[in-house]
């Protein structure tokens, strides 16, 4: 297992080899300078392990501010996509009131058609977060 606490210790980055999961923990909501750093990170040290299975525990970062989910939705994915060249799988672990932001601002239709490289999960339970990321990796 690899693990790295940065931001003041605001994330937590966990890399479970025998999930083959990439752990992203916020434990408070960061500035949009904290958070651009942050998934940063995480790209930095996907690239080490080679990983495409992503795990974004968001209930305590909760929803960002217009310009921050933009950055995430036009930068970082693409991002994600040119610098990692394999399909990636991103399960993101968030409270009912964010669920209900992601539904009535962009639909899951956007959410389950982002991209053919980006797969993106929005689940309200851990368990079935990391069973979807599973099952993604056993049909790949």
């Amino acid at each position: 297992m690899i693990e790295r606490e940065i931001i003041e210790s605001s994330l937590q980055l966990t890399y479970r080899r025998d999930l083959e999961i990439l752990f992203l923990r916020w434990f408070r909501q960061p500035d949009s300078e904290q958070l651009r750093q942050g998934y940063m990170q995480a790209l930095e040290l996907a690239k080490e392990v080679g990983g495409a299975y992503w795990m974004f525990d968001l209930r305590s970062r909760g929803p960002v501010a217009g310009e921050d989910e933009a950055w995430l939705l036009q930068t970082f994915f693409p991002l994600i996509e040119t610098e990692l060249e394999h399909t990636n799988y991103l399960a993101n672990l968030v409270t009912p009131s964010h669920y209900a932001h992601i539904v009535a601002n962009y639909g899951l239709d956007f959410v389950n058609n982002f991209s053919e490289q980006t797969k993106l999960g929005i689940f309200m339970a851990e368990q079935e977060a990391v069973a979807w990321l599973l099952k993604s990796r056993a049909d790949r």
